[in-house]
């Protein structure tokens, strides 16, 4: 896991700039309903990424915002499937951030893409912390990137957002990529 500090040169821009998105509650491939994401490109976020990992064959970006008590689709869980990288963009300052977790009955503390078994053993414990350990914690701060791989079972931290509206909600920039080479 990488997490870089001062990740762009205005992250308080990139900020404005997800503040103006247009947010959908996006269905997803996995059936899934998403509140408030916005699938655009996050200026800057590509080249920083590039920065650190070289090119990079890019999956999808863009911004997703939350607000007080909403929890997460499922909290604890792992973005395979869409490339070999994730990376979080944070635009808001609030408590917590982005948690690692361990299964604890089985171990892991990732799932490789096609591991049915695994899946089976913990597709029930995605909402349930008492189950896992948290095994590292990149908290939140405005401007800072965090880029791990993305079979990495993960969660915002804590599972419940924060604010009551754009302003003051949890917003980050999001990325799905596999780097070239």
């Amino acid at each position: 896991m990488l997490i870089i500090d001062d990740f762009l040169p205005d992250p308080e821009s990139v900020r404005a700039d997800g503040l103006r998105a247009n947010y959908v509650d996006w269905h997803g491939p996995d059936g899934e309903i998403y509140k408030r994401i916005a699938i655009a490109e996050v200026p800057g976020l590509r080249e920083g990424i590039e920065k650190a990992m070289g090119p990079v064959e890019m999956l999808g970006m863009g911004y997703r915002l939350n607000f007080n008590g909403e929890l997460p689709n499922a909290a604890i869980h792992s973005d395979m499937g869409w490339g070999t990288h994730a990376a979080v963009l944070y635009l808001s300052e609030g408590e917590g951030g982005t948690a690692f977790w361990r299964h604890k009955q089985t171990g892991a503390s990732r799932i490789e893409q096609g591991d049915l078994s695994l899946f089976e053993h913990v597709r029930h414990d995605w909402d349930d912390a008492d189950k896992w350990d948290q095994i590292a914690l990149a908290e939140m701060k405005l401007g800072r990137c965090i880029i791990y791989e993305s079979a990495m079972f993960h969660s915002r931290w804590p599972f419940a957002a924060f604010g009551d509206d754009a302003k003051t909600g949890r917003l980050v920039a999001v990325a799905f990529f596999t780097p070239e080479g």
